[in-house]
Order: C-alpha cells, then structure tokens, then sequence
C-alpha cells in the first residue's frame, strides 16, 4: 500500500502533503469539513495529512468524488503527488458556487 506522502520530495513545497495540497486548493476546506466529505473525524484528516497513517479506501472514494464533483479535471494522483502545473488547479469549488 503507497502512503500518501512516501517521498518529501514529492510533498515538497511548503512541506504540504498531497491530501493537504487536495483540501487546501480543490476543495479550499477546513480539517473538519474534510472529514464530513470523507467520513471520518478531523484528528484522522490531521493523521492522514501528517502521514501517520494511510486513509481507508472509502474514505478515498468519497473525497474523490466531490474532487471531481468541484472539477471535472480532478486526479486520484493529486492523493499522492502534488501536480507541478499547481496553478492550473486553483479552487475549482469557485466556479462552482
């Protein structure tokens, strides 16, 4: 099973994870509001971004879908490596609203 940050280069910048990186600029969420759209408690979303741990797959899944949900371009990669074109991918959830 890959972590979602095995390598700090590929978190690099910022020292951001990638799930970090997903809630912080797709989605332009707090820690608490991840865990809402993922189900599970905000310590876990914290874990997760720290590396301590891998999220469960359904967790995965329902933060992909509203991924994709607030941008059609949304990536499962963006899980594990932070997009080196990252400006393309500024809070789509804009758009949306």
């Amino acid at each position: 099973m890959h972590s979602l940050c095995e390598s700090r280069t590929n978190c690099a910048m910022e020292s951001d994870s990638p799930l970090r990186w997903v809630r912080k600029t797709v989605f332009g969420v707090t820690q608490d509001t991840l865990a809402e759209i993922g189900g599970v408690s905000r310590p876990r979303v914290s874990r997760y971004e720290n590396g301590e741990g891998d999220p469960p797959f359904d967790f995965m899944q329902r933060v992909r879908a509203e991924g994709r949900r607030l941008n059609p371009d949304f990536s499962a990669d963006w899980f594990f490596e932070i997009p080196s074109d990252r400006a393309d991918h500024v809070r789509a959830r804009e758009d949306v609203q």
